[in-house]
């Protein structure tokens, strides 16, 4: 999957994106994250935000983190919820979707962060950035989108500073074989969203190693997210039927691919192959 693809899934998947994960009022495209105190979906997507700003210790390290990345910034949610609460930190956001950086742009002007933020098109896997750039990146929900992840935590590496901190939140394939049924479970969820493949938690892991990241902890979020995979499920029942409807009156000329509800429909193959462990929801953190 080449940035074309990535660009052609999101413009034809945008208004089902929307509906489905509130965007008009988070501004985010990723799960929520829940926890004692949060009770709906809105607080758990911004929940998220926070725990991004809790895993990179903003609170902590306010005065030496001065430039953070967030590396596929979607529209900007994440950035400008951050910036708002660390005013004195620089908030730059990366994507390759044309559409979505300019609505970042509008978006940061309308919440008054135009000051400690910044979105351009960029592609994480060649930023075109200094080496040793940024206190700290993060990614969320972005890097299942590599094509290749061994040269994404290459690059993020190169443009990171020694001692700051990497941090990737997303979806990873488990060590758990999936049968035939399963595995066509997993490629039509992968083709719904657009993705290339998952790798496994454990390769991820080997490939931070091996580029020389330190201090590397990784926390399993599925039970936090949870609510929201099981309300996407709910909400993807009618389009399933929609699905069915198109098929059925277009007959030969349907193409699954080039369905928007396809997206929505496909939701529960994420909570089948989760409910056999063949997918896991984690946050990975670490050090150069």
């Amino acid at each position: 999957m080449g940035k074309d693809d990535v660009t052609y899934f999101y413009q034809k998947s945008w208004s089902v994106i929307v509906k489905l994960l509130c965007v008009e009022k988070t501004y985010c495209i990723h799960h929520g994250y829940y926890e004692k105190g949060i009770r709906t979906y809105v607080q758990s997507v911004l929940n998220m935000n926070d725990f991004i700003g809790r895993l990179l210790q903003l609170e902590t390290k306010g005065n030496q983190t001065k430039h953070v990345l967030d590396a596929g910034c979607g529209i900007g949610g994440t950035v400008i919820h951050l910036a708002k609460k660390y005013p004195n930190v620089k908030f730059q956001g990366i994507t390759i979707v044309p559409e979505h950086v300019k609505l970042a742009q509008n978006l940061a002007k309308e919440n008054q962060v135009t000051s400690n933020t910044d979105f351009i098109l960029a592609d994480f896997n060649d930023t075109g950035f200094s080496a040793d750039q940024f206190d700290a990146i993060y990614l969320i929900e972005s890097a299942c989108y590599a094509q290749k992840k061994q040269m994404l935590i290459h690059e993020l590496h190169r443009i990171l500073k020694p001692g700051g901190t990497l941090v990737i939140v997303d979806c990873f394939r488990t060590t758990v074989l999936l049968n035939q049924v399963l595995n066509r479970f997993y490629l039509w969820f992968c083709s719904a969203w657009g993705l290339p493949s998952l790798i496994s938690i454990d390769e991820c892991e080997d490939f931070l190693k091996t580029r020389g990241f330190q201090n590397i902890v990784m926390k399993d979020l599925t039970k936090n997210v949870m609510r929201t995979i099981l309300r996407c499920d709910i909400l993807g029942l009618p389009y399933i039927f929609s699905i069915l409807f198109r098929r059925m009156i277009q007959g030969k000329r349907y193409r699954l691919e080039d369905d928007p509800a396809f997206l929505a429909a496909a939701s529960f193959c994420s909570s089948i192959i989760g409910l056999k462990k063949g997918i896991t929801y984690s946050a990975i953190t670490a050090m150069k």
